[in-house]
């Protein structure tokens, strides 16, 4: 006889039927999700080592100051060029006034030494025309001179033989000494004319000298007016120095100055966080970056949103491991040494921004999953370099096909035959 009651029996066959049938079902189901896991876990490598990263913008002055204005708040979003801090201009207002003097005061100089070079050269030309002229006197008086040389010697052979009288002979001795005494005169001027000329050159050689190598036309370019003329330039970046602005969109983060506060050149006054350009930095075990590629694609989950999933791709691969950037590297020469494994950052940027409902923060944990079944590409490239020179090398192409067209000549149609 059996155990159980009769009416037992038929429900202890169903129970046996329905757990076969739920093993039926369920194999195939396990053996699927089996298959599908480990096929995810050959063709993915995982960490969750990963953060989120930017590339952040210190604000710092560039000149000393007090802040008079602070135009925006913490976490604030601002735009390109929009002003966040204001400091005092007066003094450097002060500064461009005097250097615009200074600029004024540089032409006036170099406008009185163009003038010292014309008056020089016009005295030095006066004194070559003065010297020409007295030469033609002097050669005007050798000529009197020698005519009454030759009178005298006549005068002095006649009066000799009695045909003139005495009264002929004195007036040519007369004239004699007179045409003698007006050559040596003429002749003493010309020396000291020809001593002024070298005088007035000398003087229009330092005037030249003072004024350099400008010439007439070119006042501008002097080397006083260009000192003076930059002078001024960097009085009034300076003053425009005193408005700082935004470098770049984004966040307006850390925040550590107000109103009253005296600022020095380099001193970190916040930082612009642009949200809208975050990468993700995730440290993979070198174990796992056997097959790892620039390009491949990338799932990241944001432990602060854990039900939506965002894309990405590999954009590079770091030059070290965090240990060898380290502020002390390890010293594995020593004689206690013990293996361990390192991590290697991996740059991985994100295919479209993240979307305005799920933002993403600098340094919040993420988890990230790369697709390794295409490992065709790159271990040591760039995607941002690669899509740089791409982008250089059309434009490069696009200005090249513009050049040739515009060389090539214009072809008249074809005259119609009659």
């Amino acid at each position: 006889m059996s155990e159980y009651p009769p009416a037992e029996q038929p429900r202890s066959a169903k129970k046996k039927w329905l757990m076969y049938l739920l093993l039926l079902i369920a194999l195939p189901l396990g053996g699927y999700y089996g298959v599908a896991v480990w096929k995810h876990y050959t063709t993915h490598v995982s960490t969750d080592n990963a953060y989120v990263q930017a590339d952040m913008a210190q604000i710092t002055p560039r000149v000393n100051g007090t802040v008079t204005e602070v135009l925006v708040q913490e976490n604030w979003w601002v735009k390109p060029g929009q002003a966040l801090v204001r400091l005092d201009t007066r003094d450097y207002e002060v500064r461009v006034a005097e250097a615009r003097a200074a600029l004024t005061r540089a032409r006036e100089t170099v406008d009185q030494l163009f003038a010292a070079v014309a008056v020089a050269n016009e005295r030095q030309q006066a004194t070559q025309a003065q010297i020409q002229a007295t030469q033609a006197e002097v050669s005007e008086a050798q000529a009197e001179f020698h005519q009454a040389e030759l009178d005298l010697q006549r005068a002095t052979q006649l009066a000799a033989e009695h045909i003139i009288p005495i009264q002929r002979l004195d007036e040519a001795k007369t004239r004699y000494a007179s045409t003698q005494a007006r050559l040596q005169a003429k002749q003493q001027y010309l020396a000291e004319t020809k001593k002024n000329e070298v005088t007035r050159e000398r003087e229009a050689d330092q005037a030249r000298a003072a004024l350099g190598d400008t010439i007439a036309g070119e006042r501008s370019e002097h080397s006083l007016i260009r000192q003076a003329e930059a002078a001024v330039r960097e009085a009034e970046l300076n003053l425009s120095y005193c408005s700082i602005v935004a470098p770049m969109e984004g966040m307006v983060s850390r925040k550590a100055i107000e109103v009253g506060q005296r600022v020095q050149p380099g001193q970190a006054l916040m930082a612009i966080v642009p949200l809208h350009k975050v990468y993700i930095e995730a440290n993979y075990k070198e174990t796992q970056l056997t097959q790892v590629r620039v390009g491949q694609p990338v799932e990241i989950r944001a432990d602060v949103y854990p039900t939506h999933i965002f894309h990405g791709k590999v954009e590079s691969l770091s030059g070290g491991t965090g240990a060898a950037f380290s502020l002390l590297p390890p010293e594995n020469a020593t004689g206690n040494w013990v293996k361990v494994v390192q991590r290697l950052p991996v740059k991985i940027t994100l295919t479209e921004p993240p979307p305005v409902e799920f933002p993403l923060r600098v340094g919040l944990s993420v988890e990230t999953s790369i697709d390794i079944s295409n490992n065709a590409g790159s271990r040591l490239s760039s995607l941002l370099q690669e899509q740089e020179l791409t982008d250089g090398e059309r434009a490069d192409a696009r200005v090249r096909d513009l050049t040739a067209s515009n060389r090539q000549p214009a072809t008249l149609p074809a005259a119609k035959k009659e």
